[in-house]
């Protein structure tokens, strides 16, 4: 039985997904011994070669220490998305096959998202260390914006000094406050994004009425924890360690020994709350969306939301009108309804218990105006759209 050690992050959602192809191929074309550590990049680490005596390697490389390590093992290997050090012809790990990201297809699958939308000013915040695949994503996204004769703020890169979050965030903070609203920003990933989000909220930017955020891989433990939960470009990154466990697989066999590169596209994105594009300035009619979208589990009236605000019901739906045009009560019907179809899509929740989470007394009330507003039932919903 090979032995293989897998040097993935298990507290990242991309390097989750790309562990489930992994042992996809493993089931099918197995068994493996797969050595692995719990933890994230720093966690990262070849096993002891005093005790392990393994056959291939597969993973992500986190530093010159471990590239070293990989080196020295002289073992069949197989990259995730290395970075540019490790791709330099002089470098032993460049001849190594590997999977890399489309990270061209990524930006301008994000560009478009945000044309398709309507948005006039973009913005794009890479990651803090500069790595190449977070440059081929902002570089794609401002030339496809080009050619839509749009143009696009780029974010610097912080110097060394500003290496932790908790300095830089002020330095991002004012940047964000600069630019022009609103803005669809684009994130290099979902931490990323997520940092974003936090720098929002700290200098009063209201997602997504005068900031959109977009991240990429699609990581439900962050995207869904968001405040407002964050839209993103999903990846087949399932795909791509499948692909990168067979041709591991043919390396360890002998059946295959000339370079391979799997490149893996976007699939779409998943849009959530933070890319809703409503252009709207009025504070107040903003507090209220945002008390409506956070309150939209629960039975909620007109009169809640003026309460909250401190208005009358009736001050506030004129101001509603006159902003969005539309009624508080509609707004109320359509965040319950959105919040209906995610739990749908995302949870194998039965109908009668999403019906009760949602404000709704009887099922059956909640089914006919679902099929008034969708065209199908909810069953047939949570089918189509199941991930």
């Amino acid at each position: 039985m090979p032995e293989v050690a897998v040097l993935l992050e298990t507290s990242h959602g991309i390097s989750r997904m790309e562990l489930r192809g992994i042992l996809r191929y493993v089931r099918v074309h197995g068994p493996w011994s797969l050595h692995t550590d719990v933890g994230g990049t720093r966690d990262l680490k070849m096993p002891d070669a005093r005790h392990w005596k393994g056959q291939g390697i597969i993973g992500r490389v986190p530093n010159d220490a471990v590239a070293a390590q990989i080196v020295a093992a002289r073992l069949p290997t197989v990259l995730f998305n290395p970075g540019d050090k490790f791709l330099q012809a002089a470098h032993p790990l460049s001849k190594c096959c590997r999977t890399e990201s489309d990270s061209n297809a990524i930006g301008r699958l994000a560009a478009d998202f945000y044309l398709d939308k309507g948005f006039t000013h973009f913005a794009f915040v890479g990651e803090p260390t500069g790595i190449n695949w977070s440059l081929a994503r902002q570089d794609a996204f401002a030339a496809r914006l080009a050619q839509a004769d749009k143009s696009c703020h780029l974010y610097p890169l912080p110097p060394r000094r500003l290496a932790a979050w908790g300095a830089e965030r002020p330095h991002l903070c004012a940047w964000l406050k600069a630019l022009p609203k609103p803005v669809a920003l684009f994130a290099a990933n979902d931490a990323r994004a997520r940092q974003v989000l936090d720098a929002c909220l700290v200098s009063d930017i209201a997602v997504p009425y005068e900031a959109a955020v977009l991240g990429v891989n699609n990581d439900s433990l962050i995207c869904e924890t968001c405040i407002p939960p964050l839209s993103s470009v999903m990846l087949d990154a399932e795909h791509a360690g499948y692909e990168a466990a067979r041709m591991l697989d043919e390396q360890m066999g002998r059946r295959g020994t000339r370079q391979q590169v799997v490149v893996y596209g976007p699939t779409g994105v998943a849009s959530r709350a933070s890319t809703e594009h409503l252009q709207v300035s009025d504070r107040l009619v903003i507090r209220a969306l945002d008390f409506i979208r956070i309150n939209s589990g629960l039975t909620i009236r007109v009169s809640d939301v003026a309460s909250h605000l401190r208005v009358s019901a009736r001050w506030l739906e004129q101001r509603f009108r006159e902003t969005v045009d539309r009624s508080v009560h509609d707004a109320i019907r359509r965040a319950r309804m959105s919040t209906v179809c995610a739990m749908l899509a995302e949870t194998d929740l039965p109908l009668k218990e999403i019906s009760r989470r949602c404000g709704f007394a009887q099922p059956n009330h909640l089914c006919a105006l679902f099929h008034r507003e969708h065209g199908m039932t909810m069953s047939a919903y949570r089918t189509q759209h199941r991930p």
